[in-house]
């Protein structure tokens, strides 16, 4: 037998079985074995002879090296740990290993079984008693061959967890006793000093174990009031040895043994959870309210006692409001108020807890009933007949969800809502809701109507309306009517029917001055039937012949079809009904074709110019002096482009002292245009006269692309290599001001860069940094860098050169060679 890996050298003699002198014939023959591996290796040795053959059968049993190795084990007391210690047998024969543990807290199966060909684990568990470093050793031998493999253990025991989670209940004002159980696993009998910093618990000081046994530790819970608690019960050994008494005080069984240092501190501990329950209720009450009111809930209190009490209140339930102390003077009764306003319908329950050190916690159970609200009555309307009115309806959710609201309102067609069923109101907020009111009939009749909004929460919320229907007194809005002299313009004029009945309308069209500029495109203009809520569309025309405003009115009126009257407010019958439009004609002069010649004010960016424009106002109306004028920006580019950068002022006006009846007044304008970028906007300059003519110049504002404020050239360092060239800028104000830097015209991307891209341009100067890097020879790089501040504008022409290319010189690989030399 030999261990891996080693090599045997033995001698083996050979004797002669025919000579009675064998042993001085005897010879001894050396065989060298050197194993590969563990295993068994048989071997046949044969020795031959002219007159005998000997043959010999050897058999060599290679088996592992012994082995030392460290484990280590961390775990808190009293929880145990496990691992499995691996052992490997290559062999082709199972193993019976026997164990052999030693140290404090280890512990595993006496033997084993090491399967062939195979790797097996052994079960070795650390469970620490207390909190220590325990050292001890594991030899697994071979029961086969004797070997031994040796493992040292090192078991360090942390501080403890505890024992066991208690979950424990228990009621409000009652005493309830529960009984833990307290291990000794130690090999001494321990006495443990108890603490808990729970301060409803209470029972022994100190309880003695014997060793490796429990006992039973009674603790007793008592709350004065309702609640979760959480904290630790311990047990904490002092080490010193249980002495025991005789009744005369003598020790019993000899001498006290020495104190233990290693036990001293010795702690087992449990998490404790209490449940505190309230007591049953002193009485149930019940308390009704209708959503949107409020009721309140008086509550007699006494202190039958000599001294004055005072008591702690909590409030259960977010409908419940109320003061959060009482104070109850001796041998009286005081009355607690509190106020119930439900935030939902339906049945819900509350409490109200009264609470002090002396009588503990008691408290009365709410029966808390939350109806459906009163409906509300919303203040009258009244409106025009034709017209509409509005009020507002407030909308509040006081629950913590979104609430939804579902919309029901049969009268439609005098009432609306500007939302759409279902509504939605988010938690804690309030929604306003516009109610329109549209009168269909005069006086208060068929103007009544509920709205409801329906919810599962809050029930159903009802909202009573009424409105008057007011004879029409007031003009409709104004509207307009702009035609150029001597041609035509058109409107159109909506009539709608308000009532709720058919109607007989005439219309009438009046003029101030010109009627003759007037025309109303009716077929018939009297005696026009309407149903209920139809509508009447009437075409008017509007054709000035001077430039002047002319102001018209188109009036329609109305009766019953039936010849029946309507009943004012005041029960005044009225027959008919009149609804006014007044119309403004706005007469507006067409240049004619021979001066439809647009002007252009044209300037280069960052810079300004002055014109002066002449506005000729043709056919104007003798004694028109007073005049408005104004740019009309045709789109918001134009707007943003112009506003900040045209200037418009009258100069002179000039009365033409010719026979020209048809251009008697001349309005001179200076145009300063100062423009930041490049752009060109139409836009029409429009002059209104006092009386309400209008002329119409239409002029072009363009910006065309400044002059570079500098070149920059820079000189590539080689392809794919970046130069750089620095400069400064310098706000133009004292402040600092923000700036953005980008370049226009850049075809390649990656080739030029500018840094910092945006940032603020200091009074005392900015640095800049440029950067080009070339892909490729023989292409021009070029580009516009812009640097826009506040109200500063710079444009760099930067230039990308690039190095001249010049190719490599070839030298012959010959020239060295004689002239004479020739190639074949």
């Amino acid at each position: 037998m030999c261990s891996n890996a080693r090599q045997i050298t033995t001698a083996r003699r050979v004797k002669n079985a025919f000579s009675f002198l064998s042993y001085l014939l005897q010879a001894e023959l050396p065989i060298d074995f050197t194993p590969d591996g563990v295993g068994h290796y048989p071997c046949d040795l044969t020795l031959k002879a002219s007159d005998d053959v000997r043959l010999y059968r050897i058999e060599c049993t290679v088996i592992p090296s012994g082995s030392v190795a460290e484990l280590r084990f961390t775990t808190p007391a009293h929880t145990p740990v496990k691992q499995n210690v691996p052992v490997v047998n290559q062999t082709a024969d199972k193993w019976l290993l026997k164990a052999d543990i030693t140290g404090s807290g280890f512990t595993g199966p006496r033997s084993m079984t090491a399967h062939a060909q195979s790797t097996s684990f052994y079960p070795l568990t650390f469970t620490p008693a207390f909190e220590s470093t325990n050292k001890g050793q594991l030899k697994l031998m071979n029961t086969a061959d004797g070997m031994e493999h040796t493992f040292s253990l090192v078991g360090v025991g942390e501080k403890p967890l505890a024992l066991e989670h208690l979950v424990l209940h228990c009621t409000a004002n009652q005493r309830k006793t529960v009984s833990i159980r307290v291990p000794n696993v130690t090999n001494q009998r321990l006495q443990y000093h108890v603490s808990s910093d729970l301060p409803i618990i209470t029972g022994a000081k100190t309880i003695s174990v014997l060793s490796l046994q429990e006992e039973t530790f009674d603790v007793a819970l008592l709350s004065r009031r309702r609640g979760d608690y959480s904290g630790a019960l311990c047990f904490v050994a002092d080490g010193k040895p249980f002495i025991e008494v005789d009744s005369d005080g003598d020790e019993v069984g000899g001498p006290a043994p020495p104190p233990t240092p290693d036990l001293e501190g010795y702690t087992v501990w449990y998490s404790l959870e209490v449940h505190v329950l309230p007591a049953p209720c002193i009485a149930s009450i019940p308390v009704s309210c209708a959503y949107r009111s409020a009721t309140e809930v008086d509550i007699p209190i006494t202190n039958p006692g000599s001294s004055e009490l005072t008591l702690q209140v909590a409030l259960q339930g977010d409908e419940l409001h109320g003061a959060n102390e009482l104070v109850v003077s001796p041998s009286s009764t005081e009355q607690y108020r509190l106020t119930y306003q439900p935030l939902s319908v339906g049945i819900k329950s509350g409490s109200v807890i009264f609470f002090s050190e002396k009588v503990g916690e008691f408290w009365y159970d709410l029966q808390l009933d939350g109806m459906t609200a009163e409906p509300v009555t919303l203040s009258p309307m009244q409106c025009e007949l034709g017209r509409s009115s509005t009020q507002t309806v407030s909308l509040a959710n006081p629950t913590g969800d979104p609430l939804l609201l579902e919309i029901q309102s049969p009268n439609t067609h005098n009432y609306s809502l500007n939302t759409k069923s279902p509504l939605v109101v988010p938690p804690k907020s309030t929604e306003d809701v516009l109610l329109s009111f549209t009168p269909s009939a005069l006086g208060r009749d068929r103007h009544v109507a509920e709205i409801v909004f329906v919810s599962e929460k809050l029930g159903t919320l009802s909202y009573n309306v009424s409105g008057s229907g007011l004879m029409p007194r007031r003009e409709e809005p104004l509207l307009q009517i702009c035609a150029a002299l001597g041609l035509t313009g058109t409107t159109v004029i909506p009539f709608t029917n308000p009532a709720d009945l058919s109607v007989m309308a005439t219309v009438r069209l009046t003029a101030e001055s010109d009627a003759s500029s007037w025309s109303l495109l009716l077929k018939t203009a009297s005696d026009i039937a309407l149903s209920p809520h139809s509508t009447l569309y009437i075409p008017i025309n509007f054709k000035p012949s001077v430039m002047k405003a002319e102001r018209g009115r188109c009036s329609v009126e109305i009766c019953c079809a039936n010849g029946e009257a309507w009943n004012a407010v005041d029960g005044t019958p009225v027959y008919k009904l009149h609804f006014h439009y007044p119309i403004d004609g706005i007469p507006e002069y067409t240049l004619p074709c021979t001066l439809k010649k647009q002007p252009k004010v044209v300037c280069v960016a960052n810079s300004r110019v002055e014109e002066v424009f002449e506005a000729p106002l043709c056919a104007a109306e003798p004694g028109e002096e007073a005049f408005s004028y104004r740019l009309e920006l045709a789109s918001a580019a134009s707007a943003a482009d112009l506003e900040s950068c045209v200037a418009l002022e009258l100069l002179k006006q000039t009365t033409c002292d010719d026979d020209d009846d048809k251009t008697p007044l001349l309005l001179t304008f200076n145009i300063l245009f100062t423009p930041k970028g490049t752009f060109s906007h139409d836009v029409e300059l429009v002059v209104t006269a006092s009386g309400g003519a209008v002329w119409r110049f239409p002029v072009c504002f363009q910006a065309t692309d400044p002059s570079f404020d500098d070149v920059i050239d820079i000189e590539a360092a080689g392809l794919g290599q970046t130069s750089i060239v620095k400069f400064s800028l310098t706000s133009q104000s004292n402040e600092p001001a923000r700036f953005r830097a980008y370049f226009e015209g850049l075809k390649d991307t990656g080739v030029f860069s500018v840094t910092p891209v945006t940032g603020q341009l200091a009074p005392s100067g900015s640095t800049f940094h440029v950067a080009f890097k070339p892909r490729m020879y023989g292409k021009g790089y070029e580009a516009r860098l812009i640097i826009e501040a506040r109200n500063d504008r710079w444009m760099y022409k930067v230039r990308g050169v690039i190095p001249d290319y010049k190719p490599p010189k070839a030298q012959s690989a010959y020239k060295h060679l004689r002239s004479s030399a020739c190639i074949r």
